[in-house]
């Protein structure tokens, strides 16, 4: 017969549960001038939106691939082709 297990120490305070939600009441406190998604902190063409990495890679090469190192735009290319073969061969809406 197993022992119950004891429960477990969690750490209220850690810093992702410290600012939890701290976004939520901008708009009350702000006067709504601020919309969240302008908060947001990242790369401009992933501020706001969410796909899969195909999408994100064809998006950062529409948005920012005229301005990349020929190195990195190659890089990329690749993996893109790579994740299209991949998505249709093993994808969910295949």
């Amino acid at each position: 017969m197993h022992a119950i297990p004891k429960p477990k120490e969690v750490d209220r305070w850690t810093e992702k549960r410290a600012v939890f939600g701290v976004y939520d009441n901008i708009g009350i406190l702000g006067d709504f001038k601020v919309h969240p998604k302008q908060l947001i902190v990242g790369p401009s063409w992933l501020q706001g939106w969410s796909g899969n990495e195909l999408q994100r890679c064809l998006r950062k090469r529409k948005l920012v691939g005229d301005r990349m190192f020929a190195d990195e735009l190659h890089n990329l290319n690749k993996r893109i082709r790579y994740l299209y073969k991949y998505l249709n061969r093993y994808g969910k809406h295949r």
